[in-house]
């Protein structure tokens, strides 16, 4: 006998098919909640503001909705192991705890410690790539490094916490703390 099985059929095409799917922003948002729809779409302007190029800000939001999707592909498809799992658990703990340090970060003045949301956010690329470099082509684990490339360095940080750096980001931040606690709230972060 062979050793097809349309189980994985299935799973490759809804992949690819993801792929391309989702490089559409208007449509991967009507497939997602709109919490964090709000919550992405600000992010987008956030890193506009930051970049001041479209293209890029555009990709880099593209990237989190694929790769968000993905895992929740190999998620629902129950593609990991047990101890991927327990991995992917700790990467759900890991983003509330930077999602609250964020909040608190914004909230509190003078509490702003860039060394420590740079050690979470690189802790959680590296759980993250080492939750999907199994299942995913090198592209998707350069998508993650693409993220982060952007959020975690610290002209972007000091950019969004610290006072008058750049207003225009540090307002828009204001209205991110506000989605990421509706995403907190909602249990989906």
């Amino acid at each position: 006998m062979t050793d097809f099985k349309a189980s994985v059929v299935a799973f490759e095409v809804q992949k690819n098919f993801a792929n391309k799917f989702f490089s559409n922003k208007a449509v991967a948002k009507s497939l997602i909640d709109d919490t964090s729809g709000n919550l992405l779409d600000n992010l987008y302007k956030l890193l506009y503001v930051f970049t001041k190029n479209k293209k890029d800000s555009e990709k880099t939001t593209r990237n989190i909705i694929k790769i968000a999707i993905k895992i929740g592909m190999l998620q629902r498809g129950d593609k990991f192991s047990r101890e991927e799992k327990t991995n992917l658990v700790q990467i759900q703990k890991n983003l509330r705890t930077v999602a609250m340090t964020l909040i608190s970060f914004y909230q509190v003045d003078h509490t702003y410690d860039r060394n420590f949301v740079i050690k979470y956010l690189t802790e959680l690329e590296t759980l993250l790539k080492n939750l999907i470099s199994n299942h995913l082509t090198d592209k998707s684990v350069g998508r993650v490094e693409q993220i982060f490339g952007v959020v975690k360095t610290p002209e972007f940080l000091d950019s969004v916490y610290v006072p008058k750096k750049n207003s225009e980001m540090r307002e828009i931040m204001g209205v991110v703390v506000s989605d990421l606690n509706c995403c907190l709230e909602a249990g989906i972060l």
